[in-house]
């Protein structure tokens, strides 16, 4: 049975129990994007190895059971080796609600752009939250608004904080743009929202609001992308590490701004930043480059 996701965010956590972070995140209302999680909690998600990725409002999961407030479910468009069709894992059962015909995902998406943007519903004086990254159906446009089908009904959003998912032969530099509002923002294990990101994070949902569609984790993404040599790397590509002097399992990702540098979310403890390749711990790690627009 598919479910949509009614929280602005929610971990997708490794095993259906309670923990010290989950306790936190739920003293606040699902609206709320995680940003009052401190460094110490998001350090735990990586240290205590509670998450393995994040989902965001209008997100279509197949549920596979429900117990005990908990949901095991697949994110559908978040594509992995783990499961043949898409991210398991499991879900607090209140961030689901039931899937309407509404939230037809095959039609033109709009997806926020800004770090957060805010839904305004039209059918009751409600507002929610959007984390970066967030996509949902267009339903109509003004000049200044995008109307969209949300789980909780119409709402609408300005086009400050949006745009619609369309393929554009400036793909790279919308993306690169788009990273660099998120220099010295605070990595986050498991994260693809405006609260924070991991490596790959950042990459997947960069390439998501291009319409498309790229797997979730660095070894998948070193796998399915068109290879080409750093020679050849253009800015837009990924840059792919791996222990073992580039020969090992790979383990990082950033995407290339060309002049030797690139753009990525480092290190648990660490933030978004550029880096120079030559001369760097990456230089000797670099294994693939993986272009996918």
């Amino acid at each position: 049975m598919k479910k949509i996701v009614q929280a602005s965010s929610s971990f997708l956590w490794k095993a259906p129990k309670n923990n010290a972070v989950l306790d936190i995140i739920n003293r606040y209302p699902i609206n709320l994007l995680h940003t009052f999680l401190t460094a110490a909690d998001t350090m735990r998600l990586y240290q205590e190895d509670l998450v393995d990725s994040e989902v965001l409002y209008g997100t279509v999961v197949d549920v596979l059971s429900e117990a005990d407030g908990w949901a095991e479910v697949i994110v559908l468009d978040q594509a992995s080796n783990k499961h043949p069709l898409g991210y398991p894992g499991y879900l607090p059962s209140d961030t689901l609600t039931e899937l309407t015909a509404s939230a037809d995902r095959s039609q033109q998406q709009v997806g926020i752009t800004a770090k957060e943007g805010l839904l305004r519903f039209e059918t009751f004086h409600g507002q929610q939250l959007l984390s970066f990254g967030t996509t949902l159906p267009l339903v109509k446009e003004t000049a200044e608004d995008y109307q969209v089908a949300a789980p909780h009904g119409l709402g609408s959003i300005n086009k400050t904080f949006a745009t619609r998912i369309e393929e554009a032969v400036d793909t790279p530099q919308r993306m690169i743009a788009l990273a660099a509002q998120f220099i010295n923002q605070p990595y986050v294990w498991a994260g693809i929202s405006g609260s924070g990101f991991d490596c790959s994070g950042l990459m997947y949902s960069l390439h998501r609001l291009q319409g498309i569609n790229i797997p979730r984790d660095t070894i998948e993404q070193a796998q399915q992308g068109r290879i080409v040599s750093y020679q050849e790397a253009l800015p837009g590509d990924l840059l792919l590490f791996a222990y073992q002097s580039g020969q090992g399992e790979v383990h990082h990702v950033g995407m290339y701004l060309g002049e030797d540098q690139m753009i990525h979310s480092r290190t648990p403890g660490s933030r978004v930043m550029k880096t120079t390749i030559s001369g760097s711990v990456y230089e000797a790690e670099l294994a693939v480059v993986a272009r996918y627009w």
